[in-house]
């Protein structure tokens, strides 16, 4: 079985383009598993689900690499991980990966393994520092942005007096938190952030 995974380091970027390459590929984008914005560590839902699913001689494929941890030694704790699962490991972005490092590390080479791990540690450090960059300019360029006066976030789905309607319904027990949230399109955290609002009497929408 083939899988794909995508993940995204922060709030404002945007899986489509790793999940376009994926399908592209041929991968079913119902065995695409995604993780958007956490914590620092390697436990996010998404890939818990996926390597949860996995067995020997699936195919796990990403499109960079450094999509399967938040720094150089989570990612190659689970490149090593998976080999010894006998999991394939396919990155678009580097199509030698499999033949010049991952098939020598599961070979018992001696001389070659240890090449091919030093190898995998120089590319993890290549990828981590070409991340670091690419976040940085990201961080620069949206600061640029906001002292030019352009504005970033989401347009707002509804107005405060528009929630204010379904919530005073639900301090009448005539409607339940989640047939809210699922009415009016919000998500559970919105649906608290509405309620701070009307708490602090502000007419503003999210």
């Amino acid at each position: 079985m083939i899988y794909g995974y995508c993940r995204v380091s922060t709030k404002h970027q945007n899986l489509q383009r790793q999940i376009d390459a994926l399908v592209k590929y041929g991968i079913n984008q119902r065995f695409i598993f995604t993780d958007k914005y956490t914590g620092k560590t390697l436990d996010r839902e998404g890939l818990n689900e996926l390597l949860n699913i996995l067995k020997p001689g699936d195919t796990l494929v990403v499109k960079e690499i450094d999509r399967l941890g938040r720094n150089r030694k989570e990612t190659k704790e689970l490149i090593i991980s998976l080999i010894k699962k006998e999991i394939e490991l396919v990155c678009l972005d580097m199509p030698y990966l499999k033949e010049f490092i991952i098939d020598k590390i599961r070979e018992n080479g001696g001389f070659l393994e240890i090449m091919a791990n030093a190898l995998l540690d120089v590319i993890l450090e290549v990828a981590e520092q070409e991340r670091k960059k690419i976040v940085g300019r990201t961080s620069e360029g949206r600061k640029r942005a906001i002292q030019d006066g352009r504005k970033f976030g989401r347009k707002a789905k509804i107005s405060l007096n528009k929630f204010k309607e379904y919530y005073e319904k639900f301090l009448k027990r005539e409607i339940k938190a989640i047939e809210i949230q699922r009415e009016l399109g919000i998500s559970k955290q919105c649906y608290y952030n509405y309620i701070t609002l009307l708490k602090k009497g502000n007419t503003d929408e999210i």
